[in-house]
């Protein structure tokens, strides 16, 4: 669910990801490619 919700997303935005455990919220602070 994690990637799913990053797609389309750049650094600053906010996301919430509903998982088995309960949802959760991020902020993106910074993209890396490796």
């Amino acid at each position: 669910p994690l990637a799913k919700a990053l797609i389309g997303k750049t650094v600053g935005d906010s996301i919430e990801v509903n998982t088995p455990g309960g949802g959760k919220s991020y902020e993106i602070l910074e993209v890396k490619y490796i």
